[in-house]
């Protein structure tokens, strides 16, 4: 069993904020990407103390968008699984199920009335920090055997990939990105956590290795 991760950065423009019912606004400012302005970590602190003070705990079930520049921060792993693609496709497309093997993940929700759409939740204690955030996600189009996708529309703004790729009969590799949008002022403060994302998201796929394996079927 191999394990290769990969860190990325990429910078469209979007919008986004709004955490535990507190709004940050921010000046309009054209940054070029040879001239972006990137605060100290005393300004951070300062300005974004409720979000990094280790006795909070905060929310970000609602979400609401600005015109404030925005920059994808994106994990990716990927791992060899030995059980046959369509059994590692099968289990994954099991929405429901991704808890087991995502331990950050408390809940996965389908909607009764709208199937391709779902609740999740994240919570995690990461610096003394109690990390509570919740999404609406809609799944994208899949490719049986092939690829899963899906894109945050509500909460936590995000987007996903899990491709499955065969190696024999018997076994497959499994590619997992994950990508999570941030304002560029917290730039520093994500990036500090990325690492610890970028291990979540390692154990997950080695958790989901076992998990599959134990439930392989003929």
């Amino acid at each position: 069993m191999s394990t290769t991760a990969i860190l990325s950065l990429n910078n469209p423009n979007a919008v986004v904020t709004g955490f535990n019912n507190r709004t940050f606004r921010f000046r309009n400012v054209l940054a070029k990407p040879s001239s972006r302005y990137i605060p100290s970590s005393s300004t951070l602190a300062s300005r974004f103390s409720p979000l990094i003070s280790p006795t909070r705990s905060f929310n970000t079930s609602g979400f609401r968008r600005f015109n404030t520049l925005m920059e994808w921060q994106e994990c990716k792993v990927k791992m060899e699984v030995e059980v046959p693609v369509s059994v590692a496709y099968g289990l994954y497309s099991e929405r429901e199920s991704i808890p087991r093997w995502m331990s950050f993940i408390s809940s996965v929700k389908i909607l009764n009335d709208k199937p391709n759409l779902s609740r999740w939740t994240l919570k995690y204690n990461a610096f003394g920090q109690n990390l509570e955030y919740s999404w609406l996600a809609k799944n994208l189009q899949p490719l049986p055997n092939q690829k899963i996708h899906w894109i945050s529309l509500q909460g936590l703004p995000n987007r996903g990939t899990v491709r499955f790729f065969p190696l024999g009969p018997s076994s497959c590799e499994v590619e997992l990105t994950f990508a999570y949008e941030v304002p560029l002022l917290l730039i520093p403060f994500a990036t500090a956590l990325q690492p610890l994302m970028q291990g979540l998201i390692k154990n997950s796929l080695e958790q989901f290795a076992e998990i599959v394996k134990s439930t392989k079927t003929t």
